[in-house]
C-alpha cells in the first residue's frame, strides 16, 4: 500500500507543497529586501495566492517563516505587513550586533583549531565567489553561515540563536549596504573575515574580538554615514 502512495504521488505532476511554499517565500523576500514592498505595505494573502495561481495556505505558511526572520509583522486578526524598518533604531542594532559577533569570535578562538578553520575558509571561498558575481542576497545569505559558523565554533547555542536573530533581522540593512557598492562588495572589505580565520586557527582570541570589531564597524559606518547625509541608498521615510 505504501509503494502505491508513493508512485501515486511521483506521476500526480501536482508540486509537493513545500515547494510551493518556497516559491513564495523567495518572491516576496526579494520583494521585501529588495525596497519592492515598501515597510507597512499590506502582505494582502488572497491578492499573492492570486498572483501566484495558489491558495491561500503556502502564503500563510511563507508569511509566518518572513515574520520568523523579522521581514513580516502579525497583526492580530488583521494578517501581517512588512516590517518597518526603524532608522531611529540602527545605532541599538550595531550595538547588539557588533557585541554577538565579538562574544563569538571570542568563543570560536577559544574552541577553534584548524579543522574548524578549514570550514570557516569554505564558506569564505564560496563568499568571495559570490561577492564575484555580484549576486547581492547571495552575499547576504553566506556572511550570515559564515558569522553562525563562527558561532557554531564558539559552541554557545544562546549566542548562536541570538546572532541568527540579529542577522535575520539586520538583512535589509545589509541589502542597503550592497546597494552602496553597485551591487560589488569591494574584496578589500572581505579582510577581516581571513583575520577571523586566521585568528581561529591560531586560537588568538585577542585577534578574533579585533577581527570581529572591524567587521562589524564596515557596515555601520558606511550605513550611518549615508543615513546622516540623506545620500540616497533607498531607505524609506
Amino acid at each position: 500500500m505504501m509503494g502505491d502512495g508513493v508512485a501515486k504521488d511521483q506521476t500526480s505532476g501536482r508540486k509537493p507543497r513545500g515547494g510551493n511554499v518556497d516559491l513564495v517565500y523567495s518572491a516576496l523576500r526579494d520583494d521585501i529586501l529588495e525596497l519592492r514592498r515598501a515597510p507597512g505595505e499590506v502582505l494582502d494573502e488572497a491578492e499573492i495566492a492570486s498572483t501566484f495561481g495558489l491558495s491561500r495556505s503556502p502564503v500563510r505558511e511563507a508569511i509566518v517563516r518572513l515574520t520568523a526572520e523579522g521581514l513580516a509583522q502579525a497583526l492580530k486578526n488583521r494578517g501581517a505587513v512588512v516590517s518597518r524598518l526603524d532608522i531611529e533604531a540602527l545605532p541599538a542594532y550595531f550595538d547588539a550586533q557588533t557585541l554577538l559577533f565579538r562574544m563569538t569570535a571570542r568563543l570560536a578562538a577559544q574552541n577553534g583549531g584548524p579543522v574548524a578553520a578549514a570550514r570557516l575558509k569554505k564558506i569564505q571561498d564560496r563568499h568571495e565567489a559570490i561577492v564575484a558575481a555580484r549576486d547581492a542576497n547571495g552575499v547576504i545569505q553566506n556572511n550570515r553561515l559564515f558569522h553562525l559558523e563562527i558561532a557554531l565554533i564558539g559552541g554557545n547555542r544562546w549566542y548562536h540563536d541570538w546572532l541568527a536573530s540579529i542577522l535575520d533581522q539586520g538583512q535589509r540593512v545589509m541589502r542597503l549596504y550592497v546597494r552602496l557598492h553597485a551591487e560589488n562588495v569591494p574584496m578589500d572589505q572581505l579582510s577581516y573575515h581571513h583575520a577571523l580565520i586566521e585568528a581561529v586557527v591560531n586560537r588568538d582570541i585577542d585577534a578574533a574580538d579585533q577581527a570581529a570589531l572591524a567587521d562589524a564597524q564596515i557596515v555601520r559606518d558606511e550605513i550611518s554615514r549615508q543615513v546622516s547625509t540623506g545620500s540616497g541608498v533607498g531607505l524609506p521615510d
